[in-house]
């Protein structure tokens, strides 16, 4: 008997680096994770990795149209009215906690833990 696979959250700083993309993509491809994300977290690594890489924003946006065909489910909307209710340290990462809530996801993936305190996250789980 198998388990549900979570609903996670992948935020910008996870998208950035195009292996773990590959890899992140992938595991909800095969079923292993069910992933969530929102247009502002695919703007926020989209944005960044083109400034820091000269890579062309429409190469990027490509990309991200490539991950929405393929995952046309991982679309979270409608949790932008959430934003100014959250607490984080850094409040630039709140809308990453509200596609969570309201995105149904157990997990947020990211490389910043230090922005999404469990103190502060236990209230919405």
């Amino acid at each position: 008997m198998g388990s549900k696979p979570p609903v996670a959250v992948y935020d910008a700083c996870v998208l950035y680096p195009f292996h773990l993309r590959n890899v992140l993509i992938q595991c909800a491809v095969d079923g292993l994770v069910v992933a969530r994300w929102t247009d502002d977290i695919h703007a926020e690594w989209i944005r960044n990795l083109a400034a820091n890489s000269g890579i062309p924003i429409t190469r990027l946006q490509a990309t991200r149209d490539r991950m929405k065909a393929v995952l046309p489910e991982a679309d979270v909307s409608g949790y932008q009215t959430l934003i100014p209710t959250l607490s984080l340290p850094d409040a630039n990462d709140r809308h990453v906690l509200a596609a969570a809530i309201n995105g149904g996801a157990a997990v947020i993936v990211t490389w910043n833990a230090k922005h999404f305190p469990t103190a502060q996250l236990c209230h919405h789980a």
